[in-house]
């Protein structure tokens, strides 16, 4: 009865986003409407940019729909995919049922989220080869308007921070598997400000963001700056963009910089950078080398199911001094 229930609302749902999504757009253009679709998290929907803008060529003249989670509607405006962004979670049932009175509907997938197959590639590359498309594997600038600008260096002001030798640190909160011990963190920055480098920011969002996804909550660290909770999504792409450096775990934020260009010292374990980011971003990433290290590209994924065999010993075994490296590579460099 139960399974019935769902049934019949995911049902209702796609019906309804038709008779007030769909038609209203075929009955004004007389064409049919366009629908890209990824309702996951912000690296997510940032890697599906290029394929989206790739696949807006097939379709001139057409209305396009980006359908994603509505925290995140602003990345495909700023990226110039569409302005029209609907949230509907079971937006497959409409592409499924109704795609006749579509010109197209792209959903983005790619081999890791599958349970029996895992990623082989950048998964920028994965979304537009699934669509026949060479994309290259570049993450897609991102437009900032000025006054989102304006409002980030007020928010850093009234904090007693500012944009010289600005550094951003984002440690979570994540998955577990994901996370940089807190004590290693400790280090780095006792490290970075003995080095005089000061203006240091952490970033993100709180743990009542990622609950219901089984993160665990990580604590602001001290003698830092906190905007944790505190910009919007557009405003911290623009806060990642005054930046000098940018710090964190894999994450939608460390996305957010390569968009940026802002130079990035990601931290990985799990999973590995070369099938997320382009070589020339990761040029200053630190990456474990146990021999389990990239477990999330191989099958089964056992970290994710029945947390990690090996008691996450690829985020534990990467030292402090490994971080400060890269990062002391980086800012000790003049900038060009």
């Amino acid at each position: 009865m139960k399974n019935l229930t769902a049934l019949l609302q995911r049902h209702t749902q796609a019906f309804w986003y038709v008779l007030t999504v769909v038609l209203p757009v075929i009955l004004r253009t007389g064409k049919r409407p366009v629908i890209f679709s990824r309702f996951a998290g912000m690296g997510d929907i940032v890697c599906t940019i290029p394929a989206a803008l790739a696949l807006k060529k097939r379709h001139p003249g057409a209305t396009f729909i980006y359908n994603c989670a509505a925290s995140f509607a602003c990345l495909p405006r700023m990226a110039g995919v569409t302005e029209r962004v609907t949230c509907l979670r079971t937006i497959g049932v409409v592409g499924h049922w109704y795609g006749w009175l579509l010109g197209g509907f792209y959903h983005f997938s790619y081999g890791d989220e599958a349970s029996h197959t895992a990623s082989t590639e950048i998964v920028i590359r994965e979304y537009g080869r699934a669509f026949g498309l060479e994309t290259g594997d570049a993450h897609p600038r991102l437009t900032i308007d000025a006054a989102v600008i304006t409002r980030v260096k007020t928010h850093l002001s009234r904090i007693g921070s500012g944009t010289d030798n600005l550094i951003l640190i984002h440690p979570g909160p994540s998955w577990p598997v994901r996370t940089w011990p807190h004590k290693q963190w400790l280090e780095l920055l006792r490290h970075l400000r003995e080095q005089g480098f000061t203006n240091i920011v952490q970033v993100g969002a709180g743990i009542r963001s990622y609950t219901n996804l089984g993160a665990e909550e990580f604590p602001l660290l001290p003698e830092t700056r906190s905007l944790v909770d505190q910009l919007s999504v557009e405003e911290t792409i623009a806060l990642i963009s005054l930046a000098r450096l940018f710090i964190g775990i894999d994450s939608g934020l460390l996305h957010f910089a390569a968009c940026a260009r802002t130079t990035a010292v990601g931290i990985f374990g799990p999973t590995s950078p070369h099938l997320r980011f382009a070589p020339a971003f990761i040029k200053s990433f630190v990456t474990s080398h146990v021999e389990c290290q990239g477990c999330h590209h191989r099958i089964p994924r056992l970290h994710w199911e029945k947390n990690c065999p090996h008691d996450i010993r690829c985020m534990k075994e990467i030292s402090a001094e490994a971080v400060q490296r890269a990062c002391l590579q980086v800012l000790l460099t003049p900038k060009k």
